[in-house]
């Protein structure tokens, strides 16, 4: 090699420093890293050039690769502070260490895929042998006979090939970290107490000496060899382990291939696996369509083979989901629509890649659902029952599957729904025993699991949007047969992004605060009883939900809104007297009249009636702008009929008056305050709102669902406060009252419950699903069901609205004070 091209592979090989790859596949070092290449200028013969490897692993140099002619180029390039040595330039008997080139023909790949399975590839299509330079010419013209005797046996190419490559890579490990074998501490894996011990007895017929512990040795075999037993009596019936998903490690000793080979799927794969596909090649009389699907991988990949083929299913759905948790999804709308129909036509095809996969199809599902995609949960049938689901061959190779699940089964929309409710019962007792015994398997950690038992309507965006960012590693791999991990979804940019993204609208929600307070002492709403704590709650609640920035005219009106509401409830539970009720209703229904001859009862109806005045003022301005209509008289009514209705209330208390549940419910979900909070906040949402949409019956049956949610909690959650202090009643009572004791408070709570469930599932499928001859935009509708997740916390926990606790102050102090570190 001329002496200028070998200085192009040597600056080539200096850009980074990566853990060792040959030829494409993964060696045996905890910690290498993904390949990294390149490509050099063309000339004299040679074409491209790639880093495979770098000198933490050799302790001196790096391995460099290139395509010359026929066959695949290696070179280790010794990096010295005088220079470089290396192959050329009159350095290249320095070298104390050589690669030879491997024939670029991958048949004998095909015949022994125990080969592939060690590599965790499957397949693979060169390989590096490291060699003393007293052996270089010895095994130099070893190699070149193999290349010029066309009818050599595979076999023997394989035996020699494989002892090369334990010895090149393998055995340095393999010493160190040969204790590892039988510890169960270690995450391994999937398959290893099968593969691993395959792969020693394979090394034993070669005559290879592995430096394991004898004891070690006999123990993984005895172990391999009981579960192969017990799977191979069962019939592959009734065993967790799916023994057919690692069938690579069983070669010889399975005599059930045929029955494995109904798992075949359309692109003549096993499982999407490589290397069970190519074992299933050798011991199932060379099934044409095995072969077909391996050589297809071969021709797109050349020179290596993926762990899992194909995957683009999964690092689709994998990267909506990741880019819906870091929060930045809406930076990329367009791209993840176009993705998100193209799964919607795969999931109506009834697409293999999706429903071959557990996860695939839990995660495709609720991608799907949440954005508005009608999909039906009878695709998820199979995995009602729990026995079934653990018992069925070939599914479950995961326990992420099993959390993907309890994810997808919490979209229940209108009313009961068998098949998600069942999965729901099973897969939440399993993680709970999980977390009880604390075996947080496959990666899957507390934090995880935790959240994944809570339901998702009782979480907060932004609070799992910095939770996920905090959490989110680069160098994050998962593992089944081998650890892998998506570049393009565990980014380093995608990190730093995310991270300036959540400041910058944290910096925005911190100017909104600034000037909410401002507003707070102006209509000194302290001095009718209202702490400043409950704004800091106030638009906390707002901003974990409504988070972008295009939405701040709407989260300052819904705060003030909010703030105002509180005021008067508490006007209304009995804190001031019936004439200063009547008077601040009398004052709004005169909305507009000369206030100078207006009598106000006392300061404190006069501070919140100015206070009130000012605001609808101010908002009324500003959505007039956004809406191109004049809305004030909007916006009075519907304060008018929050005090009628909080009027109403009062008179059944004073007078000792039991309404029914219809009647307490028409009344009780209009003095809830959400009808008249959600539709002020809609005004500035930025779609234009014309008087047919607000009256419209889509508009009303959104926010009475959005209604009633709120007001079951509220009577649920706050139940016992009221009672201390003397407060109205509420629909617990009323239904044990018209029971006329029948039925205990737990019972009646426990109705109510129910109520609130098939509620809440109905109000989720209104805002999910699109009705036809809809005029109502979505990011309208999803106001709706926010506002449902902001009750949650309000009301399910007593009233941690006007009691923060510490965990509330916490959420306050990361969402909106402290920012993420870059």
């Amino acid at each position: 090699m001329a002496q200028n091209q070998f200085a192009k592979m040597t600056h080539f090989a200096k850009t980074a420093d990566m853990g060792v790859r040959a030829a494409g596949f993964r060696c045996w070092r905890s910690g290498s890293s993904a390949l990294v290449s390149g490509e050099l200028q063309k000339g004299d013969g040679v074409g491209s050039a790639e880093l495979v490897g770098g000198n933490e692993f050799c302790g001196c140099g790096y391995w460099v690769r290139w395509y010359e002619g026929e066959r695949w180029v290696v070179i280790l390039v010794r990096v010295k502070a005088g220079g470089v040595a290396g192959e050329g330039g009159g350095c290249g008997e320095s070298a104390e260490e050589l690669v030879v080139v491997v024939r670029s023909s991958l048949v004998f790949w095909r015949r022994r895929p125990l080969i592939g399975m060690v590599l965790g590839r499957g397949l693979a299509a060169a390989l590096l042998i490291k060699l003393k330079k007293k052996k270089e010419k010895k095994t130099i013209d070893t190699i070149r006979k193999i290349e010029r005797v066309e009818e050599f046996s595979s076999c023997s190419i394989c035996n020699y090939l494989w002892s090369c490559f334990i010895f090149f890579s393998g055995l340095t490990f393999i010493e160190k970290h040969g204790w590892a074998v039988d510890n169960k501490d270690q995450i391994s894996p999937v398959g290893f107490e099968i593969i691993f011990p395959s792969m020693i007895k394979y090394a034993e017929k070669m005559n290879l000496n592995l430096p394991l512990d004898p004891d070690i040795v006999n123990l993984a075999i005895r172990n391999r060899d009981l579960a192969i037993e017990r799977a191979l009596q069962s019939d592959f019936k009734g065993n967790v382990a799916n023994l057919e998903y690692m069938a690579e490690g069983l070669g010889e000793l399975c005599h059930q291939w045929k029955e494995i080979m109904v798992h075949q799927r359309e692109n003549g794969s096993l499982f999407d696996s490589p290397a069970t596909t190519a074992a299933a090649l050798i011991y199932n009389q060379h099934d044409e369509k095995c072969f077909e699907y391996l050589n297809s991988i071969l021709k797109l990949h050349k020179n290596w083979v993926p762990t899992i083929y194909p995957t683009k299913i999964h690092s689709l759905l994998c990267l909506v989901d990741t880019l819906q948790s870091l929060g930045v999804d809406r930076h990329f709308k367009t791209e993840i629509k176009n993705v998100l129909d193209e799964i919607y036509r795969l999931w109506q095809e009834k697409n293999e890649e999706i429903f071959s996969n557990v996860a695939h199809c839990a995660v495709a599902f609720r991608l799907l659902r949440m954005s508005n995609y009608e999909v039906s949960a009878d695709e998820l049938v199979e995995f009602v029952d729990e026995v079934h689901f653990f018992s069925t061959s070939g599914r479950f190779t995961s326990h992420v599957e099993i959390l993907e699940l309890h994810k997808a089964s919490q979209l229940a929309i209108y009313g009961k729904d068998d098949i998600l409710d069942k999965i729901n019962n099973w897969t939440g007792s399993f993680m709970e025993e999980k977390l009880l015994t604390n075996d947080y398997i496959d990666r899957m950690s507390k934090n995880e699991v935790e959240l994944a038992l809570r339901k998702f309507y009782a979480t907060y965006d932004r609070v799992e949007n910095r939770r996920y960012i905090e959490a989110y590693k680069v160098n994050s791999s998962k593992i089944l047969k081998a650890a892998y991990r998506s570049p393009n979804i565990n980014s380093i940019d995608l990190l730093r992004f995310s991270k300036q993204d959540f400041n910058l609208c944290q910096a925005q929600h911190q100017r909104e605060l600034q000037q909410l307070k401002r507003w707070f002492e102006d209509c000194k709403l302290d001095q009718v009883g209202l702490p400043q704590q409950n704004l800091y709650t106030s638009f906390f609640l707002t901003a974990a939900l409504l988070f972008e920035p295009e939405f701040s005219d709407a989260r300052i009106a819904c705060v003030k809104s909010t703030m105002l509401l509180t005021v008067v409830d508490d006007f209304f539970d009995g804190f001031v007297c019936k004439d200063e009720l009547l008077n601040i209703f009398e004052l709004v229904e005169r909305w507009g009249s000369n206030y100078s001859t207006m009598h106000y009862h006392s300061d404190r109806v006069k501070i919140f009636f100015s206070a009130l005045y000012k605001t609808i003022e101010e908002l009324a301005a500003i959505a007039t702008i956004k809406q191109g209509q004049c809305i004030k008289d909007h916006l009075i009514n519907l304060w008018l009929d929050l005090l009628r209705s909080m009027l109403v209330e009062v008179e059944w208390w004073r007078n000792q008056t039991t309404p029914s549940i219809k009647e307490y419910l028409s009344v009780a979900c209009e003095s809830i305050g959400v009808r008249c909070v959600t539709l002020i906040t809609q005004c500035f949402l930025g779609p234009k709102l014309s008087k047919d949409i607000l009256q419209s019956s889509e508009m009303s049956a959104l926010c009475n669902g959005t209604s009633m949610v709120a007001r079951f909690l509220n009577d649920i959650g706050s139940s016992k406060r009221e009672e201390a202090e003397s407060s109205p009643k509420d629909i617990v009572s009323i239904l044990i009252n018209q029971s006329q004791g029948t039925i205990s408070k737990e019972e009646a709570r426990k109705q109510v419950m129910e109520m609130l469930e098939n509620k809440r599932r109905e109000l989720l499928g209104m805002v999910l699903i699109q009705r036809k001859g809809s005029q109502l935009p979505q990011e309208c509708k999803d106001i709706f069901w926010k506002t449902s997740k902001l009750s949650h916390f309000a009301y399910s926990d007593g009233d941690e609205f006007r009691f923060p606790e510490e965990l509330l102050k916490n959420h306050i102090n990361e969402v909106l004070f402290i920012p993420l570190k870059p």
